[in-house]
């Protein structure tokens, strides 16, 4: 075994990939500049990359939430981006983010996120960026921007690094290093408070220097700056700042911001261990300058010295001393052999660098500059890049292989996906909103597409189009490929303070390091950090050995000694391997749990299978058994033990053995095609075991698909099953040797669950068929076997043999069983016409009870065991238990499914019930009708038990309800009427389910269903007295509304059935619905104009005028009711009137209109006045002042004719 060398921790790389969009930047393909990003808040993460000279752009991402609107790109025309220019600042309040460039300064104020939701505990899936609102900044203002007065707007004469930060007081501060060597400090005031921008340059140089510095290179030479700064850091100790600027002359200045001047200057080279004057002729270009600030070890600076084939870091301390006086200690110097430096980051303890190395790879490790005495670095296992090639095996779809490779989880970003795609299409189209399946399929058409557009041959092989597919697509997965390695250059290094989580920012994501467990780290750790755990001890006592020879022997006699012990080991060694080979031959063990060492001789023949799995146990068992029998107890010599055990072992091999292990050991380790050749050779003349040879055979076919041999030999081996040991053995006969079960059932029971294991209906059928004509008087064997048969029928689909099946099981509770499974599986099969149309002899009222137990169990909507009943019972023409069915299945489905399918289903199922009981003679046509309750009696239904626990007494047996044929009419008129209503007002659907009769005939009205509604009362025997009102009130409605809600009033005038339209002139809806209410009258004529009467009384309650055709028909058949109308509701003008028109009909004036045969004569008819309704009318009108004058004139002639007719008739007597 091996284990890992004296190393810290490693460390692991796991990707952010983005999956589901791209952000949408233009592609710009220069040289990045500078980049820096910063960890905040609650796992939030802002990074930013300079893309070109002029512009940088900004990402905000989240481990916790999705952010939206978080990529934000700033160019600053004209201007270039500085080294160092970009600073992400966190305050309490708020993100700020400092640009310095050759011309100007930026600051751009953002609001924190804790600020913007109010909360350090933000649980939304979705939230806003801080770049949101971006847009709304005015860059211009002089509070955000500040354009440099020395600026010059060339490459060659801008400040070569630059510096960014926040002092304690809010200001915005700058520090640019100057062509001529010193560094500016430029000072933006707070952002929310005013001041002016101030500038001081920290130098030493004299004025020519400075102006030197300056000066184009072409007027001033190619010397250098000695002092011109190359990389800069910044920290605040205090009340004072202190600007650390590493030089082209290698070495490092610290200015203090408060006094204006170098406090230290600090030669690097000093710290380097040779070569310090080649070093020194050459400007340093590629140095890097780090800070790291903590309250218990103070601050630490890092300086890289990139120098050829010989870079290191340093590790330096501040250490400050009594009047402003400082000086820096030596921690630690720390080499490294690559060359490549990216970006480092110094910790508390340790420094973090990531490189590229000379295959442009990335490395990234860490060291302890502290403790690490070795100075080896620390491992970080980054993620490594896609496979160059895809291997396709010959029988696998390369587009499948290609396409899992490519959308495999960290191997291809979708943005590498995206560019590869538009480089294959040649075209500039945009990807950046495809979801990832999305981009998958588009991957897939575009690569299907160029291939398809580059055949131009009708007819290919499998072979050749195989071959193209794998042209194509490996072309594109290059492209693929090429895109991520760029996407996966690294830019920067971040470790954040708080949690310690290190990131690696790259081209096209960001991803993290964490810590390895203790067996990733062996498993992913290379040869050279391994060391082998047995080799330690023995290395060290070897070690003591050679040290003490030496001080015995001296070092020639000692160096002879080792290499005669090291020979002799050797042989050791290999005689050692000779005995365990010889005594693993010898070696018994009793335990039947695997274990979990290894044979040293691993079997390669079938007798050494064979000696190694079976005949060494029994050999060496059957030895020690017959020892024990002889009381011998003498050791056994070598020669014995080899004579007795090949004697054994080839009694064993040998055909005629009645023991049989030899095949069954082959049997059991499935060596097939050996048993089969060895059946073949050994067949013909071996007449031991022939059943058993049989037996194996029939194995061996059925391992080989061969299932009518195996079959055949099979039934051949049931003959001998009796008299062979290894048939006994295997059937269990010799344990059931007390039942009465014969051994060839059992036999033949074996052999069907080999077969039912191995999956051969067919060959299960047949066999159990032979097997029953052995079974004749074992009904129990029987009664299995029909069952297997019927099951094995069924799932063939063999309906009408399982059926057979099923009929000749002699079993009572089998065939139930199976008569159950029969009814379930042809129903969830949707063959209902076979169950239907099957015999069922004796088995018709179990098969009813099965089909009705199942319809009260289940869903009504999903499954039809209610229709099966039905046709069940159709198909045998009894009729009435067919509508009884339907009527049950109507009425569940009006209680459980309140639905508009529902009621449609409920009205064809009572129509079905009425069609059956008219199919019956009349003194037949009446079911009974089914129990109301939601429980019905069903087999298996727990008991009732009272609250003490005891069984409760049956209930007492209620009523017999039966149902006639006019009795289902009335509940499909009812039904009808619910879906009618449901059809019309879907809403009402839940609530007309239940309803009754009379409760329907209100919801028709409400609805404005009369002609249903009439329908119904007629039905039910109802009066017709709330549909006519029902009707006169939405007359009433539409008299005062008018026809504003067209729409409405004629659905439901078209859910009636009007009288003959009027084509003479344009009728409105108001029209309509008085003639459908004249019409209504008409067609329904009651006993004194009752429905009349209730017409007039609702349109006097609310005060509408009375139409004159409905005063006409009424004055027709009763005026006298029509004054007492008009009396109680003070209608007095109308009722004087009306006495007066009246009094003209008895007269002979109009007497037609009021139904009067003849007037007033003498030889008519008598005629008479409503006296006492004319009397309130006469004090009515005395009372409210009206003129009465015309009245009672009328009345007087009235009076006058009457004397004169009664005279004129008593003379005539």
């Amino acid at each position: 075994g091996k284990m890992a060398g004296v190393l810290e921790r490693s460390y692991i790389e796991i990707c952010g990939f983005e999956r589901e969009s791209v952000l949408r930047f233009r592609q710009i393909t220069l040289n990045l500049v500078c980049l820096t990003f910063s960890i905040y808040a609650s796992a939030c993460l802002l990074f930013s990359r300079c893309t070109s000279g002029d512009t940088v752009q900004f990402v905000e991402q989240s481990l916790d939430t999705n952010l939206l609107n978080n990529a934000v790109r700033l160019r600053i025309p004209n201007c270039l981006l500085l080294p160092g220019g970009v600073c992400i600042q966190e305050t309490l309040n708020n993100i700020i983010i400092l640009i310095v460039t050759s011309q100007s300064v930026h600051r751009l104020v953002l609001p924190h996120p804790t600020r913007m939701y109010r909360s350090d505990l933000v649980t939304e899936l979705q939230m806003q960026s801080i770049f949101t609102d971006i847009g709304k900044l005015n860059l211009n203002e002089p509070a955000h921007s500040y354009v440099l007065p020395f600026a010059q707007g060339t490459q060659t004469t801008a400040p070569s690094t630059s510096a960014g930060w926040i002092s304690h007081q809010g200001e915005a501060l700058f520090a640019l290093a100057s062509p001529s060597g010193a560094i500016t400090v430029v000072t933006l005031p707070a952002h929310d408070q005013d001041g002016t921008v101030s500038i001081l340059e920290l130098k030493q140089s004299s004025m020519m220097q400075r102006l030197a510095g300056w000066m184009p290179t072409a007027i001033r030479g190619d010397q250098s700056i000695p002092d011109l700064a190359i990389s800069l850091a910044v920290h605040q100790l205090e009340d004072d700042t202190f600007i650390f600027a590493l030089c082209q002359d290698h070495k490092l200045r610290m200015w203090s911001l408060k006094h204006q001047m170098c406090l230290l200057v600090t030669d690097m080279l000093e710290y380097m261990p040779a070569g310090r004057g080649e070093v020194k002729a050459s400007p340093a270009l590629a140095h890097k300058l780090r800070l790291f600030f903590s309250s218990s070890i103070g601050l630490c600076l890092a300086i890289y010295l990139a120098v050829p084939k010989r870079s290191q870091f340093c590790v330096l301390q501040l250490v400050a001393s009594e009047n402003n006086r400082y000086s820096l200690d030596h921690i630690s110097t720390l080499f490294t052999t690559q060359e490549t430096l990216v970006d480092f980051v110094l910790t508390a303890t340790d420094i973090w660098a990531v490189w590229l190395d000379n295959d442009n790879q990335t490395v990234v490790k860490y060291i302890s500059f502290e403790h690490n005495t070795t100075g080896m670095w620390n491992q970080v296992f980054v993620q490594p890049s896609p496979e160059e090639e895809v291997h396709v095996g010959e029988d696998q779809d390369p587009r499948e292989m290609y396409l899992e490779v490519l959308f495999s989880p960290l191997r291809f970003t979708a943005s590498a996906i995206i560019k590869a795609l538009q480089i294959y299409k040649r075209d500039t189209e945009r990807y950046s909103d495809l979801s990832w399946e999305e981009l998958k399929k588009e991957v897939t058409v575009t690569v299907e597409n160029e291939l398809q557009g580059s055949v131009t041959e009708y007819e290919f092989c499998q072979e050749d189009y195989r071959l193209l597919q794998v042209e194509f697509w490996s072309k594109f997965y290059a492209c693929c490929l090429q895109y991520q390695d760029v996407l996966s250059t690294p830019l920067a290094l971040h470790i954040s303070p708080a949690t310690a989580m290190v990131c690696v920012l790259k081209k096209g994501f960001v991803s993290f390091l964490l810590p390895c467990f203790a067996i990733d780290h062996l498993y992913l750790s290379s040869d050279d950090y391994l060391i082998s755990e047995e080799e330690t001890p023995i290395t060290a006592c070897f070690i003591k050995i050679l040290h003490r020879l030496s001080v015995y022997f001296g070092l020639s006699l000692s160096y002879k000694i080792v290499t005669v012990f090291t020979y002799f080991m050797c042989y050791l060694s290999l005689f050692r391997n000779a005995d365990l080979q010889h005594l693993s031959v010898l070696e018994l063990s009793d335990s039947t749990t695997p274990t979990s060492r290894r044979s040293v001789l691993n079997p390669q023949t079938v007798v050494e299978l064979f000696y190694q799995n079976v005949a060494r146990k029994a050999i060496m068992s059957q030895i020690f058994s017959q020892q024990d029998v002889e009381g011998n107890q003498t050791m056994l010599h070598w020669s014995q033990m080899i004579s007795s055990v090949l004697t054994l072992l080839c009694q064993f091999l040998w055909p005629s053995n009645p023991s049989f292990l030899f095949p069954e050991c082959l049997m059991l380790n499935c060596q097939y095609t050996q048993l089969q050749e060895y059946v073949r050779l050994v067949g013909p003349w071996c007449q031991v075991n022939v059943g058993s040879y049989r037996f194996v055979l029939g194995h061996c076919y059925l391992a080989s698909g061969e299932g009518q041999k195996a079959l055949q030999c099979f039934q051949e081996a049931a003959a001998e099953v009796d008299k062979e040991e290894f048939l006994m053995k295997l059937t269990g006969s010799v344990e059931e040797a007390a039942t009465t079960t014969a051994p060839r059932l059992l036999y033949y029971n074996k052999v069907l669950r080999l077969l039912e294991d191995i999956g051969l209906p067919e060959l299960v059928i047949h066999l159990a068929t032979l097997a029953i004509s052995e079974a004749a008087n074992d009904e129990r064997i029987q009664a299995a076997l029909w069952t297997r048969i019927f099951k094995h029928h069924l799932d063939l689909g063999h309906n009408s043999q399982a059926y057979e099946a099923l009929t000749q099981n002699p079993d009572s509770s089998r065939q139930l069983d199976c008569l159950r499974q029969l009814v379930v599986v042809l129903c969830e099969r949707a063959q209902l016409r076979d169950l239907v149309q099957f015999s069922f002899v004796n088995l018709h009222d179990e098969v009813v009870s099965i089909i009705e137990s199942r319809a009260r169990a289940v869903d009504l909507m999903t499954h039809n065991y209610y229709e099966l009943l039905y046709a069940f019972h159709i198909n045998r023409h009894n009729y009435r238990k067919a509508g009884t069915v339907m009527f049950e299945y109507g009425m569940r489905l009006g209680r459980e499914v309140r639905t508009l399918r529902g009621l449609q289903k409920q009205v064809n199922c009572y129509l079905a019930a009425l069609s059956c009981l008219r199919l019956v003679h009349p003194d037949y046509a009446w079911i009974v009708q089914p129990s109301s309750g939601a429980a019905y009696e069903r087999p298996g239904t727990s008991p009732k038990r009272n609250y003490d626990g005891e069984f409760a007494a049956n209930p007492v047996s209620q009523q017999i309800d039966i149902l006639e044929l006019k009795d289902l009419e009335k509940e499909y008129v009812l039904a009808r009427s619910r879906l009618t209503l449901a059809q019309q007002d879907p809403p009402s659907a839940a609530i007309a389910g239940g309803a009754s009769s009379q409760e329907m005939v209100a919801l028709l009205v409400q609805t404005g269903l009369f002609d249903t509604a009439l329908t119904l009362c007629q039905t039910f025997n109802l009066s017709l007295t709330p549909v006519f009102e029902g009707l006169t009130f939405k007359c009433i409605k539409l008299q005062y509304k008018g026809d504003r809600e067209q729409t409405e009033v004629w659905n439901w005038l078209a859910a009636n059935q009007l009288p003959t339209v009027i084509t003479t002139k344009e009728s409105s809806a108001t029209d309509e619905a008085w003639r459908l209410l004249a019409h209504y009258l008409e067609k329904y004529p009651s006993q004194n104009a009752q429905y009349h009467r209730c017409v007039l009384n609702k349109l006097l309650s609310h005060g509408v005028p009375v139409p004159d055709w409905l005063l006409n028909a009424y004055k027709e058949v009763d005026a006298a009711a029509l004054l007492r109308l008009y009396l109680n509701y003070d209608q007095l003008e109308s009722a004087a009137e009306l006495v007066l028109e009246y009094v003209d009909a008895l007269l002979g004036k109009g007497h037609q209109y009021f139904g009067i045969e003849r007037p007033l004569s003498a030889t008519a008819s008598l005629v008479w006045l409503p006296y006492t309704s004319i009397d309130q009318l006469l004090r009515n009108l005395s009372e409210s002042q009206i003129n009465e004058k015309n009245l009672k004139d009328k009345l007087s002639e009235y009076h006058r004719l009457v004397d004169q007719s009664s005279r004129h008739r008593l003379m005539a007597r």
